[in-house]
């Protein structure tokens, strides 16, 4: 019975901690959106602050068991030493069939950001 119960909570844990978009993913997502990008609207990044229609930034990507985010940090500053904002979170409903579907996140994130010229 106690063997039961450690398979059940090992399984349990397996099923919990996976991820919503793989690594892999995650990636490849780094690899194409490196460089400069401009928000194209204002964008609520919580805690009444805001990133201005303008604003040049880098981007990274973070993804949990139920949702994909995008951070973005001044251009003009290391990933290391910036704070990143959140301007971008998906959550497993807000897909059709809710999965990962890499054209409609690349739609919603196009929505927000322009590559810099």
């Amino acid at each position: 019975m106690p063997r039961t119960g450690l398979v059940v909570c090992i399984l349990l844990l397996l099923f919990c901690s996976g991820r919503f978009v793989k690594k892999e993913e995650l990636l490849e997502l780094e690899k194409k959106y490196s460089g400069v990008y401009v928000i194209k609207k204002k964008i609520d990044v919580g805690n009444n602050e805001t990133l201005s229609e303008g604003s040049r930034v880098r981007l990274y990507f973070r993804s949990d068991s139920e949702a994909i985010k995008v951070y973005a940090y001044p251009h003009n500053q290391s990933r290391e030493m910036a704070v990143g904002k959140n301007i971008l979170l998906l959550f497993e409903e807000d897909f059709p069939d809710e999965k990962y579907d890499r054209s409609y996140f690349e739609q919603k994130l196009g929505e927000l950001i322009d590559r810099a010229s």
